[in-house]
């Protein structure tokens, strides 16, 4: 029998259980973070609901593109050098 978690599947609502636990050090130094991954015991709804997770993923990483492409192009517009016309007669 698997450990369950202390969560509810958000799609179904059936308690998750755990599927795997590792330990992680950010850049390999500081402190051990310890992950614990739940998952549905209903294998199609954890498939739908990575499946979902999965598109919100996929939008918010366009979304950041789409923000650093806009970034990008306004410094280019504010660097653009400025060219006076010296012929001009006061």
């Amino acid at each position: 029998m698997q450990r369950q978690a202390n969560s509810i599947c958000i799609r179904c609502g059936k308690v998750r259980v755990f599927s795997r636990k590792w330990k992680d050090k950010e850049n390999g130094k500081g402190s051990t973070v310890t992950h614990e991954e739940t998952i549905c015991p209903d294998s199609e709804c954890q498939k739908l609901v990575d499946e979902k997770f999965q598109e919100m993923k996929d939008r918010r990483a366009l979304s950041e593109e789409r923000k650093k492409t806009i970034v990008l192009s306004r410094g280019i517009k504010s660097r653009s050098p400025i060219i006076f016309d010296t012929k001009v007669k006061l």
